[in-house]
């Protein structure tokens, strides 16, 4: 992130603030869009799964999604703590 902070180094006029902004948008895209594609191979194997197990009958869609979610923010809590 301090990377995307040269853009605002020495932008003290007005006309560069489209420059500035711009740039910010570009790079909170380019951040956005990293992080979906590191997420991609994850959620397709996830999804794989998911659909085997519900075609089994095993369980709808509410519970399997409420179990993610208990489970990311478990995991989250205890990154955060270590």
């Amino acid at each position: 992130m301090n990377i995307f902070g040269v853009f605002f180094f020495g932008r003290h006029e007005q006309t560069n603030l489209f420059s500035v902004m711009g740039s910010m948008y570009g790079a909170v895209l380019f951040i956005g869009v990293n992080n979906a594609s590191t997420v991609q191979p994850v959620v397709a194997i996830e999804r794989t799964i998911f659909y085997r197990e519900r075609a089994a009958g095993m369980y709808s869609a509410i519970p399997y999604a409420i179990a993610q979610v208990n489970f990311f923010i478990t995991y989250f809590c205890l990154i955060k703590i270590y």
